[in-house]
């Protein structure tokens, strides 16, 4: 194994889809904010021919999206605009601008403001469009996302990549680009920091010192690889000079020959502990990614029961809650239907009280008794089900009323002091991924809660009752 072996084989355990390193230095070279935006736009268009990228910078006096870039090959297009917060799709608002939307109320923070804030990305329908003509780079798009570059709590753009495919942007294409968008919104917010703030305040400090900091870091893994790639280019030319001195001492010298292959065997240790380093390395690298990625979700788990605990501090309409948690359950699952039923008086039939993509007509009527069906299976059994592919789902035989439209699906009980409340139903998923087991503890948790509030409300009422 030679050194052009070892240097493809580092740039194998490496480079992924996005070259971090080569994003970051042509960031950081960039001379201006407008030539960050150039290399970043120009950076997402080159990897993937496809897409078209813009970006708009927002203002806070103005609450709006000023100052539209695009790349057009080698040169950048600006277009001075302004388009109110107010007029982009109500969902895209509540996500990235003005979470406390969701309650339409003006005078303090939504709840569920920090639950709404920690969703990565937006993907539009189709029928949003015109709402986001004035920023979509390609009129008739198919696929599209949008991303926010901020810093800390300060959004400074919004980012929007478009496409003419279809379904071009799943789950783990955004989750790629994240650590690429975080870059350029860290390049952004040094030159605006260092343009429009005085230079003591701390904060900017902070920054430029996080920014020295991963500079140092990509600065010393590049001088480590340099050192690596020099010291296996001095041994070749340590082992070219001594074959070349034995072959004009005495080639039939077997003393020299056993140096040489001392020195050959020396050289391919080396060169194989260079590749297990790198490999040790990489190995590193995948269990740190895993590991923020876990932190990551039970930090979005942790604040999502701060948030649930506030809603039930409080007093609320019962069937007005009911309603919130079902359209609030769509948007932090990213799910399209969603249904809380609840036993009737008798205690021995579920009905819809509270639901979300299921046509009102339909629900109106549905009825399932104790122990029929997928719902009335796990009323009976007060067990939650959890089913990743269709398969899964042979303990219990679906009826007419209560039958999913998708292979993946969640029903969880609400019980609370051995008494059973009704049932949570969770299903589709807008990207078409399955469940997965952080959504069914998030489920799990969210039905305990909301089983407290339900059976506490109706023990309440009854003892209000008799008094």
């Amino acid at each position: 194994m030679g050194p052009s072996v070892s240097k493809d084989f580092h740039r194998e355990n490496f480079v992924s889809k996005f070259d971090l390193r080569d994003i970051s230095e042509r960031l950081t070279r960039s001379r201006d904010t407008e030539a960050v935006v150039f290399e970043f736009l120009g950076y997402l268009q080159a990897m993937r021919p496809d897409w078209r990228a813009s970006l708009a910078f927002y203002e806070v006096s103005r609450d709006a999206l000023v100052n539209v870039y695009e790349r057009e090959g080698h040169r950048l297009k600006r277009r001075d605009l302004t388009v109110p917060i107010d007029q982009l799709p109500p969902r895209l608002v509540r996500k990235f601008f003005h979470p406390s939307a969701f309650f339409n109320r003006t005078d303090r923070r939504s709840l569920l403001a920090n639950l709404f804030h920690a969703s990565p990305s937006y993907e539009p329908d189709l029928t949003e469009a015109a709402q986001l003509r004035h920023l979509t780079p390609v009129a008739n798009w198919q696929s599209c996302v949008c991303m926010p570059l901020a810093d800390q709590d300060d959004v400074l753009a919004l980012l929007v990549i478009a496409t003419e495919k279809k379904a071009a942007f799943g789950s783990k294409m955004v989750g790629e680009m994240i650590p690429v968008k975080s870059l350029a919104a860290l390049a952004l917010a040094q030159h605006l920091y260092r343009t429009a703030r005085p230079a003591g305040i701390t904060h900017e400090r902070q920054t430029r010192a996080a920014a020295a900091e991963f500079q140092e870091r990509i600065r010393q893994l590049s001088v480590q690889g340099e050192e690596l790639r020099e010291d296996n280019q001095l041994k070749a030319r340590k082992l070219e000079t001594l074959t070349g001195q034995i072959e004009q001492l005495d080639k039939n010298s077997g003393q020299y020959r056993q140096e040489l292959e001392r020195v050959k065997g020396t050289l391919f240790a080396l060169e194989e502990q260079s590749a297990a380093a790198t490999q040790h390395l990489s190995d590193a690298y995948s269990q740190l990614t895993a590991t923020q990625q876990r932190l990551s979700a039970t930090q979005h788990t942790v604040e999502f029961l701060k948030e649930v605990f506030r809603v039930l501090s409080e007093e609320h309409d019962q069937e007005d809650f009911a309603r919130t948690m079902v359209s609030w359950f769509c948007e932090h699952f990213g799910i399209e239907r969603c249904s809380l039923m609840r036993l009737d008086r008798a205690g021995e039939t579920l009905e819809i009280s509270a639901q979300r993509g299921i046509d009102v007509a339909v629900a109106a009527k549905v009825k399932v008794r104790i122990g029929q069906g997928i719902a009335g299976w796990v009323a009976h059994n007060r067990k939650p089900l959890f089913v990743r592919v269709r398969e899964d789902a042979e303990c219990v035989s679906p009826t007419g009323q209560d039958a999913y439209n998708s292979d993946s699906f969640i029903s969880v009980p609400l019980v609370h002091n051995n008494q059973l409340a009704g049932v949570l139903n969770l299903s589709n998923r807008a990207d078409g991924e399955p469940f997965e087991d952080l959504d069914f503890d998030r489920a799990l948790l969210a039905g305990s809660l909301l089983a407290m509030m339900l059976i506490g409300r109706e023990q309440t009422r009854r003892a209000a009752a008799w008094s």
